[in-house]
């Protein structure tokens, strides 16, 4: 979705594509608790389907709903509330400030409906089933692709909104997708169901332990939350400023194509864990994270060498703009050397989450983000003036210290003996 939307705002401007950039560093700042909650559903239906437990299983998927909604009822107020303090304080321009905080603030009214989204596809996922998320997420994509169509350029008896069409068409196609993922549940027929609407019950002690579980996970999307608004304020203070938070937005969706397989098998490998770990094979346990490492880092390379090779030819179809396609193409070449230790920090993290270890992957993040990744993009970008380039190679050096340390972790086995 993010890069569509990318693609399709491009056409309208540097600073319409700057002010989708820093609202989506805005939303993930946000966004980071509900993985709090959707890490620990996903581990402990996993957990429990290992072990055969199907009561256990529907008791985690109702009192997850359950914190999904009223968590985004909460930050959907924050989120109003704090996001021009947030775009002032990432140091947008006057004319991305004004762009950007309409769109972040109608994202964030649709909020209710996109947290029980990520939530329902963890509970599949660890129950086993990543198909149904993939056609939900599918169709979702569809619904925003042709939503931003007519609401972006205002085709027929559409108004042209913009940014704001890319803000409403999330939302809409998000409604769809939050809808089907409850009935889903609801009807019993896939592999985690849900009783939420019969009994709405509150279990106090099983949503504390949601929470505890995942709740290391949800503060390691804030510090990654927090690097990356970081991040963007040196890249808008670089000489190259709202060209280089273009080139850097760009750059981010066309990279996420190849963080794909890391979020995959960083998936899978969670659910192998959590269900052999529940199923007592610890052996293969830790064979199914190896393996995972394996074939990630391997697919991530392949999609990193592609983006070296065409990286001006990629960064031409978001913009015409020679600037924002010279610093984009340079941070699709940089970032060829961080796959493969990027796959090993995603899938191990995923791995050692599915074994009961959500606190080694947020001490590693904190670690290697603010005192590896940040002091390095000041040295490297302004103390030593290669400016951009500087910022891409300080990014890469942090993502491979972080990725050999996960595996080291991940290898001496501890998470095997933690108790859930």
């Amino acid at each position: 979705m993010g890069l569509i939307d990318t693609m399709m705002v491009g056409t309208l401007g540097p600073q319409s594509l700057a002010a989708v950039g820093m609202g989506r560093t805005v939303l993930m700042a946000v966004l980071i608790f509900i993985l709090a909650v959707s890490t620990g559903s996903q581990v402990l239906v996993a957990r429990y389907t290992g072990a055969g437990d199907e009561k256990g299983v529907i008791r985690v998927v109702d009192q997850s709903l359950i914190l999904g909604v009223l968590m985004s009822i909460v930050l959907t107020i924050i989120g109003l509330l704090l996001s021009p303090f947030l775009f002032n304080v990432l140091g947008a321009e006057n004319k991305v400030v004004v762009l950007g905080i309409p769109y972040i603030r109608i994202i964030f009214l649709g909020l209710i409906f996109m947290l029980p989204n990520f939530i329902i596809n963890s509970i599949l996922q660890g129950a086993g089933d990543t198909r149904t998320p993939l056609k939900i997420m599918l169709l979702i994509n569809i619904i925003n692709i042709v939503f931003n169509y007519f609401l972006i350029f205002g085709i027929g008896f559409f108004p042209r909104l913009g940014i704001q069409g890319a803000a409403w068409a999330t939302v809409l196609s998000r409604i769809v997708g939050a809808s089907i993922g409850v009935w889903v549940l609801k009807s019993g027929r896939f592999a985690a169901r849900t009783d939420v609407f019969s009994c709405f019950e509150l279990k106090k002690d099983l949503m504390y332990k949601i929470i505890r579980i995942g709740f290391p996970a949800g503060l390691q999307g804030l510090v990654r939350a927090g690097t990356g608004m970081v991040t963007l304020w040196f890249v808008a203070n670089t000489v190259h400023a709202t060209y280089a938070v273009a080139a850097f937005t760009i750059g981010l969706q066309v990279e996420a194509i190849s963080f794909m397989p890391g979020l995959a098998f960083g998936t899978g490998a969670a659910t192998l864990v959590s269900q052999n770990i529940g199923a007592q094979k610890n052996d293969r346990a830790k064979k199914s994270g190896l393996a995972a490492a394996a074939i990630a880092a391997l697919l991530m390379s392949v999609a990193g060498i592609v983006f070296f090779i065409l990286a001006r030819q990629i960064m031409g179809m978001f913009t015409d703009n020679a600037s924002v396609v010279d610093v984009g193409a340079q941070y699709l070449r940089i970032m060829l050397y961080s796959q493969p230790f990027l796959a090993l920090a995603m899938v191990f993290s995923g791995a050692l989450r599915g074994g009961g270890d959500t606190k080694t992957p947020l001490v590693y993040s904190m670690i290697h983000s603010w005192f590896v990744r940040i002091p390095l993009i000041y040295i490297l970008g302004f103390m030593f003036d290669f400016q951009t380039n500087g910022i891409w190679w300080a990014i890469n050096i942090a993502t491979a210290t972080q990725g050999l340390a996960t595996w080291w972790k991940f290898n001496k086995g501890q998470w095997q003996e933690i108790k859930l």
